[in-house]
């Protein structure tokens, strides 16, 4: 681990510290007759900022006030080094979601990727999606869309998005499932996740998470409308099989801290 590192303003961490790896995660098998076959997902990776009190939004709900400069150079940094981002619908819904890698880090990012900007990813069961957001004039090539098997798709989206469908269960897509899809016909061997907390917890609760990168704001938020990182119903994870994190690095820059965990602690 990194122990309490300074930060300059600019740099966070460099491109040798992220090194994520590049062969996938064996997360699953299927009989093929007199053998079994183990299924491959990408190595994921959240990045998310909250308040020191936990919650993920502020004003109204907003997504806005929590995250600072450097907080927003570390998440473009972070995009540079994946294949692909992923969103909830609610979150393209509520959030300027546009996950391209600017002029600077394009240098960087060429070294390890033939495609110059990573995917950009939406899941959605609904179908619901703001058919003027800024994230669809990038193209089809480089949008996609998870939905459910039955769910209506308006004309509009099959022309700014590739479009995978999905067997849905209590109203969520098989997640292994698509993810499988990614690593197998799209080549995501990395995959970043940006939230929203309902999509974070389906996946940390069926044990497809790897690492989180955590921006801890300096602030105080409260309310009990505020969403927080991680979702979930009832009393959420719950039980004494809480997942277990470990840091692996911590750095600090003017009382905000950037904290590193490992999730999964056998993919790496």
């Amino acid at each position: 681990m990194y122990n309490c590192l300074f930060s300059s303003h600019d740099r966070i961490y460099n491109f040798e510290e992220l090194g994520f790896p590049t062969t996938g995660i064996a997360f699953d098998c299927e009989n093929l007759g007199d053998r079994q076959q183990f299924l491959k997902r990408p190595y994921i990776v959240f990045n998310m900022v909250s308040s020191v009190d936990g919650k993920a939004t502020t004003y109204a709900g907003q997504l806005t006030g929590l995250g600072s400069r450097p907080d927003r150079l570390l998440m473009k940094r972070l995009r540079s080094q994946f294949d692909a981002v992923l969103a909830g619908g609610t979150t393209l819904r509520h959030d300027a979601f546009i996950p391209t890698i600017p002029p600077e880090l394009a240098e960087e990012r060429q070294k390890n990727f033939p495609q110059p900007q990573p995917l950009g990813i939406v899941i959605s069961t609904s179908g619901d999606l703001p058919s003027d957001h800024r994230f669809w004039d990038a193209g089809k090539d480089l949008r996609v869309v998870l939905t459910g098997e039955d769910t209506k798709i308006a004309d509009w989206l099959t022309e700014k998005a590739q479009i995978f469908r999905f067997p849905t269960r209590d109203r969520q897509i098989d997640l292994k499932l698509g993810l499988s899809r990614l690593f197998e016909q799209l080549g995501v061997k990395r995959l970043l996740v940006e939230g929203g907390p309902s999509l974070n917890y389906s996946l940390v609760s069926q044990g497809l998470a790897d690492e989180l990168f955590l921006t801890l704001s300096p602030h105080l938020v409260g309310g009990v409308d505020n969403m927080t990182v991680l979702g979930g119903t009832g009393f959420g994870l719950g039980g004494s099989d809480l997942p277990k994190l470990k840091l692996r690095s911590l750095y600090h820059h003017d009382s905000e801290l950037f904290l590193r965990y490992q999730l999964n602690l056998s993919s790496k």
